[in-house]
């Protein structure tokens, strides 16, 4: 089983986090999410519900119309990252696909330091497990965990608070709807960053070839023979998954990166990451 790469240390100490708003002073921290909370930007105007802060109320609007308005202001990004790695058997189907997962989590986290944040590790496996950032770099990662990915993902969730920066890293190699896969990571968070780690078996496999492929979560097998046709099937749904988790990954205001684990890391970070403005030179 794999640890941070060299080539992932070295880039770490080249590169922060570089998160999605400017520095503004406030209440609870001191970036700008996206969401609201309790700033002190005004962000917007709604109607009263019951359980509203009563101190928000907007008597000014209030007396040009005859609604109960209440005062909404932006919520502020804690300075944390809530970092997500998928520690499923699938993400060992490849040493190449796990090592890179390893190091780009490495590589986030070393980031988020250098940008004085605090960093909160979480593997999603059969159960989520929160781990201490020395002991990514420490200790071997094991991916060997049975859960579907929607359920490890949901639970890791629960770990969640608001306001932080929040990375998963996975293939996201199984089935799900990307809409209820993505809307619980995505709820209440300063940002999200998805990144989808392939091999270039899971890119393109090759045609004219046989193969056994074993399910990653119960070990059931099934023998394959890749004609053209099915290679053109799989790779037409692997493009609808792709799409389908860019798509919702954007409709939450996040970023959504697919990467093949054979291309040079630092070749992604100064395609991918630097340019989309997750990372940035220290």
């Amino acid at each position: 089983m794999p640890r941070p790469s060299a080539e992932s240390e070295r880039l770490a100490e080249r590169f922060r986090l570089a998160l999605f708003e400017v520095p503004r002073r406030g209440l609870a921290g001191d970036l700008l999410g996206r969401g609201t909370g309790s700033s002190l930007e005004f962000h917007d105007r709604r109607a009263y519900a019951p359980g509203d802060d009563v101190r928000h109320l907007d008597w000014r609007a209030m007396a040009r119309s005859d609604q109960t308005l209440v005062r909404v202001y932006r919520e502020e990004l804690l300075p944390r990252l809530e970092l997500v790695l998928d520690v499923s058997a699938s993400l060992a189907s490849d040493t190449e696909k796990a090592q890179r997962a390893l190091d780009v989590a490495w590589l986030f986290a070393r980031a988020a330091e250098r940008a004085s944040s605090e960093v909160r590790v979480t593997f999603a496996g059969d159960r989520p497990e929160r781990i201490e950032l020395e002991s990514l770099r420490g200790r071997e990662a094991e991916f060997v965990a049975r859960a579907p990915l929607g359920s490890a993902l949901h639970d890791a969730a629960t770990l969640f608070t608001p306001g932080g920066l929040r990375v998963v890293i996975s293939d996201f190699l199984a089935p799900h709807d990307a809409r209820e896969l993505v809307r619980p990571l995505a709820a209440r968070a300063g940002g999200l960053v998805l990144v989808q780690v392939l091999s270039s078996f899971d890119r393109a496999p090759p045609i004219g070839s046989a193969l056994r492929l074993v399910d990653a979560e119960d070990d059931t097998s099934l023998d394959a023979w890749l004609d053209e046709a099915t290679v053109d099937a799989y790779r037409a749904r692997l493009k609808a998954l792709v799409d389908g988790l860019e798509t919702e990954t954007r409709r939450a205001n996040g970023r959504f990166f697919s990467l093949d684990a054979s291309e040079p890391l630092e070749l992604q970070v100064d395609r991918d990451f630097v340019p989309a403005s997750v990372l940035a030179a220290s």
